[in-house]
Parts: structure tokens; sequence; C-alpha cells
């Protein structure tokens, strides 16, 4: 287990506050080796129709999807938890090796139905890189775990404070970075 002191940043908020479009914004000002992935919206004819995970390599696959078929689902989302596994994991381990930084965009409802994928995660926690990572404000068992660990910072944003939060949180980050950014 890491050492109590700070060294994860986690950016919380409801759906819709921000949170990737923050944590995007603090990537492009940092001057470091990012590994970890991202997730995107998926859009046809303007329309969001699911979402894409994607590693800073640029392996990426649909995550969930409107039409998927999937014993797991978020909404009107099937989700494709091979995805998880296939992109996240590895991206993670690789992170974990070969980085300064490991961000995670998002951990959130769909992540969470890869058992293999929560096991990961809570073993990146353990390593002793620092994360950035966007979480889901409504907790369940793993994420209220990950939010109550000394080692982590959280910010709560909301749509009224995300563009100030920017700079916040690039300075805290910047704190726990052991190199200048």
């Amino acid at each position: 287990m890491k050492k109590s002191m700070l060294n994860n940043i986690l950016i919380s908020g409801y759906p819709g506050c921000g949170k990737t479009t923050l944590i995007n914004k603090i990537i492009k000002r940092l001057n470091c080796k990012i590994g970890g992935f991202y997730t995107h919206e998926k859009r046809e004819f303007g329309k969001r129709t699911g979402f894409y995970i994607t590693d800073f390599s640029g392996n990426q696959m649909i995550m969930a999807e409107v039409n998927l078929k999937s014993k797991y689902h978020v909404g009107k989302y099937g989700v494709n938890v091979n995805a998880f596994e296939k992109i996240g994991i590895p991206a993670l381990k690789n992170a974990d090796e070969n980085t300064d930084l490991i961000v995670i965009d998002e951990i959130g409802k769909m992540e969470m139905f890869s058992p293999k994928f929560c096991n990961m995660l809570e073993k990146i926690f353990d390593s002793h890189k620092p994360i950035l990572a966007t979480i889901k404000e409504k907790d369940c068992k793993l994420t209220a775990k990950l939010k109550a660990r000394d080692d982590v910072k959280i910010f709560h944003i909301t749509t009224q404070n995300r563009d100030e939060s920017v700079k916040i949180i690039f300075d805290k980050l910047s704190e726990i970075m052991d190199f200048s950014l």
C-alpha cells in the first residue's frame, strides 16, 4: 500500500458537470509522460450513441452503445465489459510501469461491471505513481473505498466551479509530482 502522503487526485461530480473536459484541460498543460485511458462520446448524426474507451497509445474500443447487446446496462446503453479488460487494464499496467502520471477517466458505473477492472483499480491505487482520475459522485462500495483513502484529495466539480478548478487542480498536481510540470 502507498504511504499515507497525498498522491492521488479524484475529480468527482454528477454526469454532465464537465469532469472529462476539466481533466483534458489539465492534461494539455502537463509536461510529463502520461498513461492510462480516457472515455469520450460516440456520436452519429449529432446524437450520442455510445462511449469509447481509449488509451494514450490510441488503442480504442466501444465501451457502451445504444444498440449493444449486453447483460449490463446503464440507462439506454449496453456495456461492453470486454473493453475495460482489453483497453483499460493493459493501459493501467503500462502506465504504472512506464509513465510519470496515471490518468483514469472515468471510474464510473459502467466500469464497475468488470471485477477484473475493479481489482486492477485497487492495485493501481496501491502503486507509487500519482493518479489523476474522474470518479462518479454517487458511490458504490469500491468508489467509497477509493475516496476514503488517506492518500486521496477529492475535488467536487459543478458547472459553476469547473473553469476555476483547472488551475487549482493543476497546482495541487504540481505539488504532488516530483518534478516541475
